[in-house]
């Protein structure tokens, strides 16, 4: 028998901020405009703007993009963001200046509460300090602030915090020989 019941799910504490008019009117602007290939990013900025997100000056958004609720979105000067890149902000994201989100790049607002019994919410904002790169494929989690001057690695996963001007780096995968005992690259 399963723990968790959720057919129970109340969706408790979780608030979209627009009604259910303005939230279609985004997915279908998202999906049939903001998304696309051949939307140039200056009405992507317009868009975002238009919808409700806070975005400066100089910034570029490229195809593939997706964004959950612009109006939860703020975004200082010259920040980019990179194909494909992914920002599911249930609860608000914001992005300093002149910072980097690269291609792939997964921002989840979001979570459920295990020990909930009806797995509800369990979401929290994400901050990302000016100057920061998020890699390739990267993936930050609800709660975590990325502070000033940080690096985050293709295809790190970031749970806590980020101190400033911290390099987090993926596991690069190490293997070891099964004849040495060593890692490969090491001296014998």
């Amino acid at each position: 028998m399963s723990r968790m019941d959720l057919a129970g799910f109340t969706g408790a504490g979780y608030n979209k901020g627009r009604g259910l008019l303005w939230q279609a009117a985004w997915f279908t602007v998202q999906n049939l405009v903001f998304s696309t290939w051949w939307c140039p990013s200056s009405v992507r900025v317009r868009i975002l703007r238009c919808f409700g997100a806070s975005v400066g000056q100089g910034v570029k958004v490229r195809h593939g993009v997706k964004i959950h609720w612009p109006w939860k979105l703020t975004l200082g000067d010259n920040v980019w963001i990179g194909v494909d890149a992914w920002i599911l902000n249930l609860e608000p994201v914001t992005i300093g200046s002149d910072c980097c989100i690269s291609q792939g790049a997964f921002l989840c607002t979001g979570s459920h509460s295990y020990d909930s019994p009806t797995f509800e919410f369990d979401n929290a904002p994400i901050l990302v300090g000016e100057g920061s790169w998020i890699g390739a494929r990267a993936t930050v989690l609800r709660g975590v602030k990325v502070g000033t001057s940080c690096l985050v690695g293709a295809g790190a996963l970031v749970v806590k915090d980020v101190p400033d001007g911290t390099r987090l780096l993926a596991s690069t995968g190490t293997t070891w020989s099964a004849r040495t005992g060593k890692a490969d690259g090491e001296p014998r």
